[in-house]
């Protein structure tokens, strides 16, 4: 909880500052088996004829990525259902689901790939649990060209990411019985101001990282989804029906509060 405070209170100090630069508009670029958009929904794996990840992210915008955002080690005999979405604020949000669909039990890692478009000159500015911040640099000392990515892996260590030249890798080492599930949540921002990333853009790029980190956009996911996400502690989403019976509650409570003796 602290953490999430100290996330949202960095981005509210900053938000004035970075407020005053235009940011450039992601373009989607999510491929959903024959075009290019902003959310693709469907089994993982890669499409029959031209070998591409389903639900992987090219480009991105300002030639931010190479190929983006998919499971590209094999998920060992488990199924893989995909939920990809190009969400408000330039967030790229990648929900995936595994089943043991057989008999025995399955033990395996998957790896969450990206092919960055820096093209192996990254800038690193934040490589934590469950956060990295990079940019290219291409020998500037600085951000230049491509936004700067803040890639969000999850904040109870079951995620295990690195960022290498030109890659980024995310491990899950995970296990599960005949008929289980599990779901794995990962995020991108993308910053970058109209004319080429800014140093306030670095800045904005480590604090939005921090807020998904500490507090990740659920928004359009069900509870039974939410339930499921295995590298996140999130709270419990309350159902509408016990949301309103809990303001009903407070409301009584107001007004026997305030009841005449």
């Amino acid at each position: 909880m602290k953490q999430a405070l100290i996330g949202a209170a960095l981005l509210a100090l900053l938000t004035p500052l970075l407020a005053q630069a235009d940011q450039f508009q992601a373009t989607g670029g999510i491929f959903n088996g024959s075009d290019y958009g902003s959310s693709y929904l469907g089994a993982g794996g890669n499409a029959p004829l031209s070998n591409q990840a389903l639900g992987q992210v090219v480009d991105g915008g300002n030639c931010a990525f190479d190929a983006f955002g998919f499971y590209n080690a094999g998920t060992d005999g488990l199924s893989q259902n995909r939920q990809v979405e190009l969400l408000s604020g330039n967030v790229y949000r990648f929900f995936d689901t595994f089943t043991n669909t057989g008999s025995s039990r399955v033990t395996t890692t998957l790896n969450f790939f990206g092919n960055l478009g820096s093209d192996g000159d990254e800038l690193v500015s934040v490589n934590g649990a469950g956060l990295i911040v990079s940019c290219t640099d291409d020998g500037a000392g600085s951000c230049t060209g491509q936004p700067v990515l803040a890639l969000v892996s999850g904040n109870n260590g079951l995620g295990q990411a690195a960022i290498t030249p030109d890659r980024y890798n995310v491990r899950y080492t995970v296990s599960l019985d005949p008929g289980q599930s599990l779901s794995l949540l990962n995020f991108a921002f993308l910053a970058s101001d109209l004319n080429g990333p800014t140093a306030e853009d670095q800045a904005l790029a480590a604090a939005t990282g921090a807020q998904l980190l500490n507090a990740p956009r659920l928004e359009g996911l069900s509870a039974q989804q939410v339930a499921g996400i295995a590298n996140y502690t999130v709270s419990p989403v309350p159902e509408p029906a016990s949301g309103l019976l809990a303001l009903a509650g407070l409301g009584l409570l107001g007004l026997t509060r305030r009841r005449p003796r």
